[in-house]
């Protein structure tokens, strides 16, 4: 029987930038939320795999460029996957974001919108 048979690659999704960062109200944030698909064996990078980063507060804090709550992005030949611009909302505080891949387990991003 071949090892391969029925088995189901395993993957990571790791945060890779735009986490933590800070923004004035109803400004752009300085970087995008990005994050990495790996092969959780061997590290390679997942090319062409879907990434969804969705919004996850309970009050709007800060959203996507066009008022999106959620995007969806292909993951680069490095495994990367990056978001649009992300803009603060009108209201100060902690803003929380999951990103998820099939395979994965998610991963939580949180940027803060300063009074």
């Amino acid at each position: 029987m071949n090892a391969r048979a029925g088995s189901v690659q395993a993957l990571t999704l790791q945060p890779a930038g735009g986490a933590g960062q800070h923004a004035g109200r109803l400004e752009a944030f300085a970087d995008p939320l990005k994050a990495r698909l790996v092969d959780s064996n061997s590290l390679r990078p997942v090319p062409g795999a879907e990434v969804t980063f969705c919004w996850t507060s309970t009050s709007q804090q800060a959203l996507f460029e066009g008022d999106e709550i959620a995007v969806t992005v292909r993951t680069d030949a490095g495994g990367y996957a990056e978001t649009p611009p992300l803009v603060a909302g009108d209201a100060a505080g902690t803003a929380l974001f999951t990103a998820t891949a099939e395979g994965a387990a998610p991963e939580e991003f949180a940027v803060t919108v300063d009074p």
